[in-house]
């Protein structure tokens, strides 16, 4: 009986999930445009609506927010500041990024506004803003 070399099995093994997990992940992410509201997670978790007539209280409890797509669809937005996701809560928006599981790793939010989408928040828009603030500030 021929004796298995437990190291090269392992390494073996391995290599084989370095090479396949990489192609996975690639496949389960990717950019795409999707329009929805904004709203608390928990009422989205539940299956309901914000109240529209007490929003602004109700948001005060909301720990979290999210893009609803229909009743039962719905993703996090997990690099959006929780300040522009209360801004925007209530309102028709659209988001292009990655999607990832139950998440969007947002690129760009657009929001309704006259008919028509305007540009609100973007990663390059924010990286510029950051990068501008830094070069002001005095050496030292």
């Amino acid at each position: 009986m021929k004796k298995i070399n437990t190291y090269k099995l392992a390494v073996g093994f391995i290599v084989t999930i370095a090479l396949i997990a990489p192609g996975s992940v690639i496949a389960k992410s990717h950019v795409t445009t999707i329009e929805g509201t904004i709203e608390g997670a928990l009422c989205a978790i539940e299956g309901e609506v914000c109240p529209p007539e007490d929003l602004g209280v109700h948001l005060i409890t909301e720990v979290n927010f999210v893009l609803r797509v229909s009743a039962d669809k719905y993703y996090y937005l997990p690099n959006l500041n929780r300040t522009i996701k209360d801004r925007y809560a209530g309102k028709n928006v659209r988001i292009t990024g990655k999607v990832k599981g139950e998440s969007i790793i947002v690129d760009t939010l657009e929001a309704k506004e006259g008919g028509k989408y305007k540009l609100i928040w973007s990663k390059e828009k924010q990286k510029r803003e950051f990068i501008n603030y830094f070069e002001t500030l005095p050496a030292g």
